[in-house]
Order: C-alpha cells, then sequence, then structure tokens
C-alpha cells in the first residue's frame, strides 16, 4: 500500500492514521460504547446486591474483553493491509478506502483551507475533516475516530508546516 501512495507524486509518507466510514465505524464505536456502560452498569449492581445478578458479571467481563481484543486486532490488521487510511505526505493527503484502495487524493498546493467538526458524545467521539480545493473539485473528506484525535493535529501541523494552512 505504501508503494502505491508513493507513486502519487505526493513525497515522503510522514505518518498515517486510521479513519473511519461514517455508518458502519460510528454505528460500532456507539455499541462498544453502550456496551461499556452496560458492563459498567453490571458491575455496579453486582457491589450493590451479589445476589441479583447470579454470576452473569464474569460472561458479561468476558465479552467485552473479547469485544474490545476484536478492535485492536481489527485495528492492527486494517493498519497492515492500508485499508481505511489517511497517509500524510510530505506534499499531500491520500485517504484509501475499505478495499485499500486510493480513494482519494490532494496535494497540499492546491489546498485551499481545511474544515474539521467534532462530534463528541457520552459513548462515542469522532472529527469530519474536509479538505477544500478548487471549486470544480468536491473536497477530501474523511472521518476520524476518537474524541482527541492524533490525525486531526498531525494534519493541521503539516499543513502549517507546507504553508498550506495558516
Amino acid at each position: 500500500m505504501r508503494d502505491r501512495v508513493a507513486g502519487l507524486g505526493l513525497g515522503g509518507i510522514r505518518s498515517d492514521h486510521a479513519i473511519i466510514t461514517p455508518a458502519i465505524g460510528s454505528m460500532m464505536q456507539t455499541l462498544r460504547g453502550f456496551l461499556l456502560v452496560a458492563w459498567v452498569v453490571m458491575l455496579v449492581t453486582t457491589v450493590v446486591n451479589p445476589s441479583a445478578v447470579d454470576d452473569n458479571a464474569v460472561g458479561t467481563t468476558a465479552v467485552v474483553a473479547a469485544v474490545y481484543a476484536l478492535k485492536y486486532g481489527w485495528r492492527r490488521l486494517t493498519a497492515l493491509l492500508g485499508v481505511n487510511r489517511c497517509y500524510l505526505c510530505t506534499d499531500g493527503v491520500a485517504v484509501t478506502d475499505r478495499f485499500g484502495r486510493i480513494r482519494d487524493s490532494v496535494a497540499w498546493s492546491e489546498v485551499a483551507g481545511v474544515q474539521q467538526t467534532a462530534l463528541v458524545g457520552l459513548v462515542t467521539g469522532c472529527h469530519r475533516v474536509e479538505i477544500f480545493r478548487s471549486p470544480s473539485v468536491g473536497p477530501l473528506w474523511f472521518v476520524a475516530p476518537g474524541a482527541k484525535s492524533a490525525l486531526v493535529q498531525d494534519l493541521l501541523d503539516e499543513g502549517r508546516r507546507s504553508g498550506a494552512l495558516q
């Protein structure tokens, strides 16, 4: 995957970060959050009234641990395969789709501006980033997971370093 991105003429890859698809990624993040909230409620119920739970806390803990282990494994696999990634290069940005193909790219010299919208809730958090270019071409957009996404800060730093952003 790194070879394909390097072949775009955007210079060397400085960093790469995970991105999510708006519908599926956000839904999975929300479901994991609700699962975690349900687990905390189960543990509080176990502490307050142990006889009312009937050893369900062990099973619930195992399910929560398995879900988060799968999430960690999925993140490692997608990073290895270059799936749903944002590559910050010396001279631009490239974004891949869920099959690891390059979905869109933009050179820093073409960037007219960046708009970032944060969505933070009780169980989910993400940033929608739009990189604007000439009016004839639509913006490059992606969704970065997490309430404090390192991708957003790295993107703004790279844009400032290249002189595309103020």
